[in-house]
């Protein structure tokens, strides 16, 4: 259970690889209410998804592949190397917390506004082209995924949830 809620808390992150299991809530009101709910560990996390959403929209928004992919890969190391940094603390907060938090923590998710980029970036039918015409770029998305792995943050059912 643990491995699987820290899944869900990175998913959104992982190299556009994983799908979430619930649609996206885009409700101000929740947002702002759940705001006030936050623990700071899922603090940190936010401010180190929305670098990384911001980063991902960014270099999509650059017309030169080769300059995505390098902007891609820099995103990568800077979010692995954050998230390392935090994991101990993450695992920990997971560990405490009840059926409740994680009822509520995943009622928050749906609302994080680097969720919603993240999703507009997976689904967007441009992006979608560029990744699959250039290896180079589907691989740089792909590394963060494995990366995430290798850290540990995968569960048993993973390759379930995986899209290809």
């Amino acid at each position: 259970m643990k491995k699987k809620l820290i899944l869900y808390l990175l998913s959104a992150g992982m190299g556009l690889g994983v799908m979430l299991q619930q649609p996206v809530a885009a409700s101000v009101l929740q947002t702002v209410a759940s705001a006030a709910n936050t623990h700071p560990t899922e603090a940190k996390y936010d401010k180190i998804m929305q670098k990384y959403a911001n980063g991902l929209k960014a270099a999509f928004a650059e017309k030169d592949d080769k300059k995505t992919v390098t902007m891609v890969h820099k995103l990568n190391d800077e979010m692995v190397t954050a998230l390392q940094g935090i994991k101990p603390e993450l695992e920990r907060w997971i560990k405490g917390m009840t059926e409740k938090d994680k009822e509520a923590f995943e009622q928050r998710a749906e609302t994080k506004p680097y969720l919603k980029t993240i999703l507009e970036i997976m689904f967007n039918p441009e992006i979608g082209k560029r990744i699959e015409n250039n290896p180079e770029l589907k691989a740089a998305l792909e590394s963060s995924d494995k990366r995430m792995k290798e850290m540990g943050f995968e569960s048993d059912d993973a390759d379930e949830e995986d899209i290809d």
